[in-house]
């Protein structure tokens, strides 16, 4: 991604912000540093990883966006699945501990990125909703003897909720 613009307006969806001067409260910099990054049309690649959603943006704001947040529980949820053994014992304490622990930016990374792919694939402005989707497809609907969940994939969360049997309110 090269141009400054374009990088500006996808930090600014990333923080949920609408102007310039927002924009730099959340990145902690000076309303003039975006403006000097659109005149030399070219952000420094910290922001430009941001943007790309390679990085943490709550690191920044301090609270954590509505994707953000909807992140971390997908990263969560991905981290037990895999190593939800390290409970087990103490050995598998040990052994995996060190890993799971190094391995918690690279789940949070990918999961923003997997939930803003699939925010764009449906045309989605609700993290919360792709979040439940991308989980219910990834985790609760594979194979086993007795699935807890129907094999059909929702289109929504409605339907995923009306699928299970729940009512909206329920939730």
């Amino acid at each position: 991604m090269n141009d400054a613009d374009e990088v500006i307006q996808l930090l600014k969806s990333r923080f949920g912000v609408e102007t310039d001067s927002a924009l730099a409260l959340r990145l902690k910099v000076s309303r003039s540093t975006i403006a000097n990054w659109r005149n030399r049309k070219s952000v420094p690649s910290l922001y430009r990883r941001i943007a790309d959603g390679e990085d943490d943006t709550f690191m920044f704001g301090g609270e954590m966006t509505d994707i953000e947040r909807a992140a971390m529980r997908l990263a969560v949820l991905r981290l037990v699945r895999d190593f939800g053994d390290i409970a087990d014992d103490y050995r598998a304490f040990l052994t995996k501990s060190r890993q799971a622990s190094a391995s918690v930016h690279f789940y949070y990374t990918k999961a923003v990125q997997d939930l803003m792919n699939e925010m764009s694939a449906r045309g989605s402005e609700s993290p919360t909703e792709c979040v439940a989707l991308l989980a219910y497809n990834e985790v609760f609907s594979g194979d086993s003897e007795k699935p807890l969940l129907p094999q059909k994939v929702p289109q929504s969360v409605a339907d995923l909720i009306k699928t299970m049997g729940y009512k909206q309110d329920d939730v």
